[in-house]
């Protein structure tokens, strides 16, 4: 590395903001002309894009169909779809994102990807919500690999996806009650 040279009056400020235990040894030693060698460290992070679900804000609330419980059978386990739009804005050009959804330890089903029902009084058991890309696959949560690739070429910075939300049951009967699962959308830059 170069080094950058220093003034005589300036260089024991400088080496204070530096090393102040080495202050007094570089004033009794930088009489005339100082070189002293400066690291510099630091990461560039590009600018971040903008993400709305349902052209609206980056925090909505998707809302699934009220469905009887007796609908749910052995062959009939994923119901009620809800389409949801996630759009992301503002990316940097030419690179592809890939949208993942994670959610903490105690809202996921590592077996399934699936999101797991909040527990508590008033809540339906048996029951978790899955999410579909546009393309049918699951977007399984926690699961980075399975996210959904946006991608940015020269002049098109805006791009949009839609997914599914919808009630997957765990085999056994859900039982009647409340659903709220909770997740985070996260991009991922390569």
């Amino acid at each position: 590395m170069k080094g950058i040279t220093v003034g005589t009056r300036y260089c024991a400020g400088f080496f204070l903001l530096v090393n102040l235990s080495s202050s007094i040894a570089a004033t009794t030693s930088c009489r005339d002309n100082c070189h002293i060698e400066v690291l510099f460290k630091g990461e560039y992070l590009a600018e971040t894009c903008r993400l709305t679900i349902n052209q609206s804000t980056a925090q909505e609330t998707v809302i699934l169909p009220e469905l009887s419980t007796a609908q749910f059978t052995a062959q009939e386990n994923e119901l009620g779809e809800k389409p949801f739009t996630v759009q992301l804005t503002e990316c940097p050009e030419k690179q592809t994102v890939l949208l993942s959804m994670h959610a903490e330890n105690n809202f996921y089903d590592a077996l399934t990807g699936n999101l797991k029902n909040s527990l508590g009084a008033g809540m339906s058991e048996n029951i978790q919500v899955r999410i579909r890309k546009e393309n049918g696959e699951q977007l399984k949560v926690n699961q980075t690999n399975t996210g959904q690739a946006y991608q940015y070429a020269s002049g098109k910075n805006i791009e949009s996806h839609q997914f599914t939300a919808s009630y997957y049951s765990m085999g056994l009967q859900p039982s009647p009650g409340k659903l709220m699962v909770r997740a985070t959308l996260n991009i991922n830059y390569p």
